[in-house]
């Protein structure tokens, strides 16, 4: 499977956000980490899957790796999105960036993508590896 979604021309699904909190993965060693106490640790995550401005060029090989603080997108209990906020530090010179994962897929599987524009339902796919 790519690392991008294709195809989808509806409105992603949502995920009960008791299920947000975890590890999750993508292709070429990228890595996100979504504490419950609201902390996040991303690594690998390909230059150009986000949308951040972050040092140019990033250290590690075009990767780029931060952290911060997370919340879902909205209050209720599922979710269609979650807000990453970076604090300066890795391949981030300041915390003034914000990110959102969306959901493509819930259920047993479930997949978040880092939305790279707000009119396309698609971007680089994560999967959650503990359940």
């Amino acid at each position: 499977m790519g690392g991008c979604l294709a195809g989808i021309s509806e409105r992603p699904e949502r995920i009960d956000r008791t299920r947000i909190a975890g590890t999750w993965t993508g292709d070429g060693g990228a890595r996100v980490e979504l504490r419950p106490d609201g902390r996040f640790a991303m690594s690998g995550i390909p230059r150009d899957a986000v949308t951040f401005s972050f040092i140019d060029p990033p250290p590690g090989d075009g990767k780029i790796s931060g952290s911060g603080t997370w919340k879902p997108a909205v209050d209720g209990d599922s979710v269609d999105g979650i807000l990453l906020h970076v604090d300066a530090g890795g391949s981030f010179s300041d915390s003034t960036e914000t990110q959102e994962l969306r959901v493509a897929r819930s259920g047993e599987k479930p997949v978040l993508y880092f939305a790279t524009s707000a009119d396309e339902w698609h971007g680089f796919e994560i999967r959650k590896t503990d359940q």
